[in-house]
């Protein structure tokens, strides 16, 4: 079973990881240009937030199994879904809503039968 503090750095990583991709989203969407791509603070912004995850995703790798994280770590998926819908104003259908419920399922059936 999965410790509690790995439990609460891997969400924090994963909340983390999905508010990256957001802010890298943003930030991809005001450049027009490749080369200004690279200059554009937002974007920065993103890395820096990503790079956060990762360090929090390594701690939570060293102390418990990959077969239980790794699927948990589907949960950015998850994250990512709702602040898409919420901060973008991306459409979901019904076959989008079925495959989130999908990855929710699937992550609680492993968090339980670890």
């Amino acid at each position: 079973m999965i410790s509690s503090l790995s439990l609460i750095f891997l969400l924090c990583a994963t909340l983390l990881g999905a508010i990256a991709t957001l802010i890298l989203k943003r930030g991809v969407d005001k450049t027009k240009s490749f080369r200004k791509l690279f200059k554009e603070t937002s974007l920065l912004g993103g890395f820096f937030i990503y790079a956060i995850s990762v360090v929090l995703y390594i701690f939570v790798l060293r102390k418990e199994e990959l077969s239980v994280v790794y699927p948990l770590a589907s949960m950015t998926y998850i994250w990512t879904t709702f602040f898409s819908v919420k901060y973008l104003g991306e459409n979901m259908n019904f076959w989008k809503w079925f495959s989130l419920f999908g990855i929710i399922l699937g992550a609680f059936l492993i968090g339980v039968g670890s």
